[in-house]
């Protein structure tokens, strides 16, 4: 799915104007427009080594921005997990997630949210952290502390209820959170942190109008769909991209009607296959001779339905007259303009990471070798017999892997270190700061080929893995950090003369 976003990204004009779903018809201006950012998990920026990587709080901070510098009020709404990625941290990341968590609320505080539903990660952290980085953040959490809470708020000329439900929250109890306070105002917003037939729930409560669907955690884009009367939307995660609805408020207390390119070409695919589908089988009943004629009447009778629906679609829109919405998806690609003052403030939560994390590990030594464990000893060592293949390596990105890191104050950041050394947490391998005096930095040959003590102490008595198994790369060319990874593919680049194939004849 990662690998048909980028694609996806990279076909698309990386324009607000031109994003995915722009509106062709409607009134002039918007009433307001939403700005819908789920399941964000504390991703400040998106890992580098995928071939187009979604997201980055400081590309996000650039839509943000360009949205509010139009008349149209913008209202930024954040559901779901939005600072911590695990509801239970490893002792060890504990310092640097928090430090991730505190950065991310400052960069939110200058984005103006309007409000955050925090999910079930964020609400199983200690008190003490939630409670710090509550006071860090300039915006509204809702329902920390009870089912349903309601904040209201004005956006232009419109008076909103936006309800937060926490995650297992009962129906009944965001209808009375909402109480009377919804005969009082022009829209009404809940935030969901749950599944899907949580956000239905919540979404057919009389008066809802928008439902920001958190929880998820999918990277599977869905257009706005219906519960009742009120609109569902989501943004995917990890920041990939943002939601944004231009919400046309034209008649209180009517139900919006979608006009979004985006939902009407989703539409078309679906209809495509359906009747696809329907008329390859009504195809082979029809020489088969086995259904019964009514039956395969109404089949026919269905077909053409589907047929019409589909016409329908390509249709010219009418005006959109009444409340309407027009939604689109705006993938943060690596064409999106970044925020150049949140990119500054990124890079220096990065060194001061680094720094932090180089002196609190700097004893952190890897797991002592066992009775059957054999040494690391770095890819120097092997260059003594394989020299062909070690100029080889040292001008491969294993080569240099590590270097990538030092150059953007990272090789200490625990998200990325163990996928740039060597024997990461093996028994007599590397740490986050241990590393055989540098032996055992980048993906050296022991990365592919097992620890490499005994072989070079003894060649001729002692191998090693010759041909690396495909769940050896898997460790790290994991479909989030090396979206376009095949493995039949990649070991071709690897396999080459002079490792192992003959050399070169000269």
């Amino acid at each position: 799915m990662r690998c048909f976003l980028a694609i996806l990204a990279l076909s698309m004009t990386l324009c607000l104007s031109c994003s995915r779903g722009q509106p062709k018809r409607g009134p002039a201006s918007p009433s307001l427009r939403l700005a819908v950012v789920t399941d964000l998990k504390g991703y400040l920026e998106p890992c580098g080594c995928t071939s187009d990587p979604l997201g980055g709080i400081d590309r996000l901070a650039a839509q943000i921005r360009t949205l509010r510098e139009g008349p149209v009020p913008v209202v930024l709404l954040i559901a779901g997990d939005t600072f911590f990625d695990a509801a239970e941290l490893e002792p060890v990341r504990v310092d640097q997630a928090s430090r991730n968590a505190k950065t991310l609320a400052g960069i939110l505080n200058g984005l103006e949210v309007t409000a955050v539903l925090p999910g079930r990660r964020d609400r199983a952290q200690p008190a003490a952290t939630l409670e710090v980085l509550q006071e860090a953040s300039e915006f509204p959490w809702l329902a920390m502390t009870s089912d349903a809470d309601v904040l209201r708020t004005e956006a232009g000329a419109l008076r909103l209820s936006i309800v937060g439900a926490r995650p297992g929250s009962e129906r009944d109890a965001v209808a009375a959170a909402l109480g009377s306070v919804q005969a009082q105002s022009d829209l009404t917003i809940a935030l969901v942190d749950g599944s899907r037939r949580d956000a239905n729930r919540i979404g057919a409560i009389d008066g809802v109008d928008f439902v920001v669907q958190g929880g998820l955690d999918e990277d599977d884009l869905v257009p706005p769909h219906q519960a009742g009367n009120a609109w569902i939307f989501h943004a995917s995660r990890q920041g990939q991209g943002l939601t944004v609805v231009d919400v046309y408020r034209t008649d209180k207390g009517g139900p919006f009607a979608d006009r979004s390119e985006w939902s009407r070409a989703e539409a078309a695919v679906q209809l495509d296959r359906q009747i696809s589908d329907l008329s390859a089988k009504i195809t082979g009943w029809e020489k088969s001779g086995e259904v019964d004629a009514a039956d395969l009447e109404a089949q026919r009778s269905r077909l053409a339905g589907l047929k019409s629906d589909r016409q329908a679609l390509d249709a010219p829109a009418a005006s959109a007259n009444g409340n309407s919405l027009f939604a689109r998806w705006i993938p943060l690609s690596n064409g999106v303009p970044r925020d150049k003052q949140v990119g500054k403030l990124m890079r220096e939560h990065d060194k001061v990471v680094n720094e932090a994390n180089r002196l609190a590990f700097a004893n952190l030594r890897p797991p002592p070798l066992g009775p059957d464990d054999i040494a690391y000893v770095g890819s120097a060592a092997c260059a003594g017999c394989h020299t062909t293949a070690s100029w080889w390596w040292r001008n491969h990105a294993h080569g240099v892997a590590y270097l990538t890191l030092q150059q953007r104050n990272k090789e200490y950041n625990l998200d990325c270190v163990g996928c740039h050394v060597t024997g990461y947490n093996q028994p007599g391998g590397s740490t986050v700061t241990h590393n055989l005096n540098r032996a055992l930095v980048n993906v050296g040959c022991e990365s592919c080929h097992g620890p490499g003590a005994a072989h070079a102490k003894d060649p001729e008595k002692v191998g090693i893995v010759r041909d690396t198994p495909e769940s050896m790369c898997l460790v790290c060319h994991t479909p989030e950090h090396s979206d376009l990874f095949d493995y039949d593919a990649y070991r071709k680049t690897l396999v080459v003369p002079g490792h192992g194939l003959p050399p070169m004849k000269r």
